[in-house]
């Protein structure tokens, strides 16, 4: 039986902690689960729904916040459960350590899911086709990335990597996510079989943690001389974010209008929730379906 623990509705404007700041380089939007000591946005489809995480003094829970309405999101017994990524069919897929789950918004139901012979599973994304993208750890504490689809699975290993984490996945299949080889993270793309390394100018080692559907821009983040920046990567053109006053930004999710979700650090060292909107004329164009 699934156990969503309460819903807390609230009118937009008052969604956010704080008012929207813009600037030239866009908005950007505070997001705080009501109550919660930390908040983290981890992906954002078409509509506009984001999930993400928050923790209380229980422990961590997914959350799911559509239409002005915070829902909390737990997996029945479990005492973590984190949401991480949100198709435009309301599909929702997550951790409940040590297993992940799909979740569908309309039934408010869950499935467990395993990748076969793994220590843990964590699924971080799933496109409107059903294919599930994260990584799981091996019984010798290694990381290897994975796919799901229908009844296949697929560990991905990029050539010489030691740990891989798959962290995306676009509308027609491809993964993309880093892997450690020679001791250095690479971020990565992968399809049918073939790997590519993704090089994006002017951003030191970065970790590529979402797309949009049609693969097009990446966020992610990187580590300047001092902090964490997130980022947006397009038409090899890098755009950094920082919420502003923050010490470190971390962009998790972009959907097809570019508008991006996250998290940023604040100079007390709190964690929060952010959903970034690009200027009009930044905004990606439409996608086909």
């Amino acid at each position: 039986m699934t156990r969503l623990r309460r819903s807390i509705r609230y009118s937009f404007h008052l969604l956010v902690v704080c008012a929207s700041l813009t600037f030239a380089q866009g908005t950007y939007i505070q997001i705080d689960f009501p109550a919660a000591v930390m908040t983290e946005a981890t992906a954002i489809n078409a509509a506009g729904d984001i999930v993400g995480i928050y923790t209380d003094d229980i422990g961590g829970h997914g959350f799911l916040l559509q239409q002005g309405v915070y829902t909390t999101i737990d997996y029945p017994g479990a005492q973590y459960s984190y949401a991480q990524g949100i198709n435009n069919k309301g599909q929702v897929v997550g951790l409940a350590w040590p297993i992940g789950y799909v979740y569908e918004v309309e039934t408010h139901s869950f499935a467990p899911l395993q990748f076969p012979g793994a220590s843990y599973t964590y699924p971080l994304a799933i496109n409107d086709a059903g294919t599930i993208a994260g990584y799981f750890q091996e019984p010798d504490l290694t990381y290897k990335g994975f796919e799901i689809f229908e009844f296949n699975d697929e560990a991905i290993v990029p050539p010489g990597s030691t740990d891989t984490f798959v962290t995306c996945v676009s509308a027609d299949g491809r993964l993309f996510g880093y892997a450690d080889v020679n001791n250095g993270y690479t971020a990565f793309t992968f399809r049918e079989s073939r790997y590519r390394n993704i090089t994006i100018s002017g951003a030191n080692s970065p970790f590529v943690l979402g797309t949009n559907p049609a693969g097009t821009a990446l966020v992610g983040y990187y580590e300047p001389i001092t902090g964490v920046t997130g980022f947006v990567y397009r038409n090899g053109t890098l755009q950094p974010l920082s919420f502003p006053g923050s010490i470190s930004t971390l962009a998790f999710g972009i959907n097809p209008q570019g508008d991006v979700v996250g998290y940023f650090i604040d100079s007390s060292y709190a964690t929060h929730g952010f959903l970034w909107q690009p200027p009009r004329e930044m905004t990606l164009p439409a996608e086909s379906k």
